[in-house]
């Protein structure tokens, strides 16, 4: 399995976020890391004997609490589990005192919130400014670790073509080797969301960069990111563990038949940890169908389908579990039978980017009712 620990704090509340975040001071983390660190503790003695493979550190911007962070890594590792570690970091605050503190702790990619690398773009999605030579020193910041992702956003207010191709210029041309292309959605945040891109001119910017992507001799590992040489952790961690845990004020689980969340409210999650409670707000039963459906998407999202692996998953082969929506992907040219994979063609890459959106969106639905209902 992965294990995703969320760190909610970040400096801006920004309008185009999918994800559970708060406003951050010490005083505010201090309480939050030692309820996060019981709940860890009591995750670790549960699942003694299962193995984490791939620890992801979300938020928020978690490096805003650095020395927690690695903290909460070392402690995984104390408990035998042996493991690479992906950490989210902002560019306007990542440098080199916490990239060695970050790697000292084991850390193997760290992802960069660049959102746009055109300084006057950032004003217009409520991001301040940050100079080509600060964000350039980020990077180089970062680049000793083996993988150093940058997030771009695919959609934003007046993009154009020429613009998303100064993105993938910047990146190419910069220390980063991976880059993550997310595609603008809903923000959690009433009344702060960006307005939103068509889907036809969504899926036109979107095969532009693919193909110029392409051209510049990168590499797609996934149907959002690319990569300059041999692929590393990629922010979507459920291609290769579609079962996780969670832990963290807001995170999310999946684990055999169950999908479920902590509670969103910080004062409710300190208070089971100190009560030896479970934090979980939010639980939902997953049909075997529904399993089988996700699992599906989790691995088309890295563009390939194994049918071995997916028999061993469910007890028999992908065609007569999910006959129809298997057809179909066939029928219609979005998948190729490559004989021990089913693969996403070029046709393919915007109905699964497509998909991928549509369940993030679902997710971030079900954070936003969670956290106005007091979940």
């Amino acid at each position: 399995m992965a294990l995703y620990i969320h760190v909610p704090f970040c400096t801006m509340m920004c309008p185009f976020c999918i994800f559970f975040s708060v406003p951050y001071s010490r005083d505010r983390a201090r309480p939050y890391f030692k309820a996060l660190t019981g709940e860890l503790e009591g995750v670790l003695s549960r699942l003694e004997g299962a193995s984490f493979r791939e620890v992801y550190v979300g938020g928020g911007t978690p490096t805003l609490a650095t020395e927690e962070v690695c903290e909460a890594l070392d402690l995984v590792r104390s408990m035998g589990h042996r493991f690479e570690a992906s950490v989210e970091a902002s560019p306007y605050d990542i440098d080199d005192h916490k990239v060695s503190q970050l790697v000292s702790a084991g850390v193997t990619r760290i992802s960069l919130g660049v959102q746009s690398f055109r300084p006057d773009a950032l004003p217009r999605i409520g991001r301040p400014r940050i100079s080509k030579e600060g964000l350039r020193a980020a990077i180089e910041a970062c680049s000793r670790a083996r993988t150093v992702n940058v997030d771009v956003l695919l959609g934003l207010p007046g993009q154009g073509r020429r613009d998303l191709e100064l993105e993938l210029e910047a990146f190419y041309e910069s220390k980063a080797n991976q880059l993550t292309l997310y595609p603008l959605m809903p923000s959690i945040r009433e009344g702060a969301t960006l307005p939103p891109v068509s889907e036809r001119r969504e899926r036109g910017l979107y095969y532009f960069a693919v193909d110029r992507a392409k051209t510049m001799g990168l590499s797609q590992d996934t149907v959002w990111s690319f990569s300059k040489g041999p692929s590393g952790l990629s922010d979507e961690y459920i291609v290769d563990f579609n079962l996780f845990i969670g832990v963290g004020a807001g995170a999310m689980s999946h684990v055999e038949g169950l999908f479920y969340a902590n509670t969103f409210n910080l004062r409710k999650y300190e208070d089971a940890a100190a009560k030896g409670r479970s934090p979980v707000a939010l639980a939902r039963r997953l049909s075997p169908g529904e399993e089988q459906r996700l699992y599906a998407l989790y691995k088309l999202c890295g563009l390939r389908l194994p049918k071995r692996g997916f028999r061993r998953r469910f007890g028999k082969p992908v065609y007569l579990a999910m006959p129809r929506e298997v057809m179909a992907g066939l029928a219609l040219g979005l998948l190729r039978d490559r004989g021990e994979e089913l693969v996403v063609t070029r046709r393919g890459l915007y109905a699964i980017s497509y998909l991928m959106k549509a369940f993030y969106v679902k997710i971030s639905q079900i954070r936003a009712i969670a956290i106005r209902k007091g979940f």
